[in-house]
């Protein structure tokens, strides 16, 4: 099942391949990408804290925030 990128909002977390978890910062609005910082990253967690754009495909669910 696909995440519909339209729809995210800032404060959504979700899980990228790899069991990443990230919240979403910003949509751009395009469907495609969304601004996220990571907030677990089990095999480099050296990752932690740091913002980037994701792309639909590396999303694999939502999740509510703990």
């Amino acid at each position: 099942m696909m995440i519909n990128f339209m729809e995210l909002k800032a404060g959504q977390h979700i899980v990228l391949k790899n069991n990443i978890v990230a919240e979403v910062l910003d949509n751009i609005g395009d469907g495609i990408w969304v601004q996220v910082r990571y907030l677990e990253s089990p095999n480099d967690p050296s990752l932690v804290g740091s913002e980037e754009l994701c792309h639909c495909e590396e999303a694999v669910r939502i999740v509510d925030p703990a």
